[in-house]
C-alpha cells in the first residue's frame, strides 16, 4: 500500500472528532483520502470524503487542513 494511503487513514483517525457529518445521508463515517493527481507529480493531493457510495467529497487540495476545511464548510449546518 502507497505511503500517502496510510498516512490518509492516520489522519482519517486523527481529525475523526472535527470532520462534519455528510449532510445529504447523515453519515458521520467521513474518510480523508489521497490521490496524485498528474502522473510522476510528487504531491500528495487530499480530498475529504463521505464513505456512502457516490455521495459527496471536496476537490482536491495539497494540504489536509485545507481539505477539511472546505469539508466542513460545506457540511456544518
Amino acid at each position: 500500500m502507497a505511503k500517502r494511503h496510510e498516512l490518509a487513514k492516520k489522519y482519517t483517525e486523527k481529525y475523526k472528532d472535527v470532520l462534519a457529518p455528510c449532510k445529504y445521508c447523515g453519515n458521520t463515517d467521513i474518510h480523508i483520502t489521497s490521490e496524485r493527481m498528474v502522473m510522476n507529480d510528487p504531491k500528495n493531493y487530499w480530498c475529504v470524503t463521505c464513505s456512502t457510495r457516490a455521495c459527496d467529497c471536496t476537490g482536491f487540495y495539497t494540504s489536509v487542513k485545507e481539505a477539511i476545511n472546505r469539508w466542513n464548510e460545506k457540511h456544518r449546518k
